[in-house]
């Protein structure tokens, strides 16, 4: 993954953040606490597939930038992001109250950037290291994982096999033209207790059914109630750490993507089925074994990453949702605003050119989603209205009927 320039750049705050030299300085201590068994201080080799261990040559760009509002944060990860991507897995910038740490994908998913990010800006001199720095991961978690959940109930892979997408009916070949990648992020926020108030409405009309579930149909309905086309299959991507045992660690990249063909993704009650049998029968954690069969067959022939070159003349928005969960840990944070004007947000750069990637990050009653898009495919503007039609009233959008 670290070849494929996948990655994902988080910004925090207003926070009271370390000197620069402090960063750096956790940095290069949370690189030598964990040796090689941790991510922090890897770097991919250029002549094999394996990483090496630098702690005092792993760290890219550490910049300071000026000062920014948060209404200006969309505007630095667009930057960072079309920067290019960098030969280093982790790469920092400071601006004023604002951290943005740029973690490649290969390091880590969410539960890294949200950890590092925590242990970074928390990180003044004196500060103890976190634990998770000097723990080293499970022993073979996938293995592990696969097992505890298929071995244990050969009926899950019965399940598993019911729920295979079909692609009988999947579209001809369409007309493409040529294209650049063109990052973009755009981010918006729910009002304060906008969370509470979904799980009210789920306890009424969708017992059973995840908040993050209500969520991603209200941003799909609002996208399309926008005049946005979009693909009725959705891309849902899954921390697998739930299929292994309490107590395990695994600090890398153990998240997958689950693609679903719903008649309706603006379907709230299809949207939570799905999810729910998709988890249920481990979908999740076989989606993230075949993909790593799939990697390791293109790589040994020479094929493991190729960068899109084209994009349908007329797209249809494919959504992609990413939940990061509740940051907790950030909550203790020197925060430097009211609760309602902070931000915890991330770009996640679209492999396919087609794609929006939604990012939700929950802290209590606060809820913030970023969109990552390519602005030479879609109207940033459009998606961003569409986002905040999406968080400033979801309970109306759920509410309407299906046409």
């Amino acid at each position: 993954m670290m070849r494929s320039g996948s990655r994902m750049i988080t910004a925090i705050g207003p926070v009271r953040l370390p000197s620069i030299g402090e960063i750096r300085d956790t940095l290069t201590l949370l690189a030598h606490a964990g040796g090689q068994h941790t991510p922090i201080g890897l770097v991919p080799t250029t002549a094999s597939n394996r990483w090496d261990h630098r702690p005092q040559n792993f760290l890219g760009n550490v910049q300071e930038l000026g000062p920014c509002t948060r209404e200006e944060v969309p505007h630095l990860l667009t930057g960072l992001a079309r920067a290019g991507a960098s030969a280093y897995p982790l790469n920092v910038a400071v601006a004023g109250d604002f951290l943005l740490l740029d973690i490649s994908h290969g390091l880590g998913d969410g539960r890294l950037a949200l950890s590092l990010i925590r242990a970074v800006a928390g990180g003044h001199s004196g500060t103890p290291l976190p634990e998770w720095a000097r723990t080293r991961d499970s022993a073979l978690p996938l293995a592990r994982a696969l097992s505890r959940t298929f071995a244990s109930s050969p009926a899950r892979v019965a399940q598993l096999l019911e729920a295979r997408p079909s692609t009988a009916h999947d579209a001809g070949p369409a007309e493409v033209v040529s294209w650049r990648s063109a990052p973009t992020a755009v981010v918006e926020s729910a009002p304060s207790g906008t969370t509470a108030e979904l799980r009210r409405w789920r306890d009424r009309e969708l017992p059973g059914a995840s908040v993050s579930s209500l969520l991603f149909a209200a941003v799909a309905r609002a996208m399309r109630s926008r005049g946005v086309g979009i693909d009725d299959k959705v891309d849902i991507l899954f921390d697998c750490r739930r299929y292994l045992p309490a107590g395990a660690t695994v600090n890398g990249n153990f998240a997958a993507g689950v693609r679903f063909p719903l008649s309706d993704p603006g379907d709230a009650a299809e949207m939570s089925a799905a999810i729910a049998q998709a988890t249920a029968s481990g979908r999740p954690l076989a989606s993230l074994a075949l993909s790593t069969v799939n990697y390791r067959r293109r790589l040994r022939a020479g094929t493991a990453h190729t960068p899109a070159t084209h994009v349908a003349a007329a797209p249809r928005a494919r959504l992609v949702y990413s939940d990061m969960g509740e940051a907790a840990l950030l909550a203790d944070l020197d925060w430097t605003d009211e609760p309602g004007r902070s931000l915890v947000t991330a770009l996640s750069e679209p492999a396919d050119p087609a794609s929006i990637v939604f990012t939700s990050v929950r802290r209590g009653p606060e809820l913030d989603v970023s969109a990552s898009l390519h602005d030479n495919v879609f109207n940033p503007e459009l998606v961003r209205t569409a986002l905040a039609d999406a968080l400033c009233d979801p309970l109306s959008l759920l509410s309407r009927r299906i046409v």
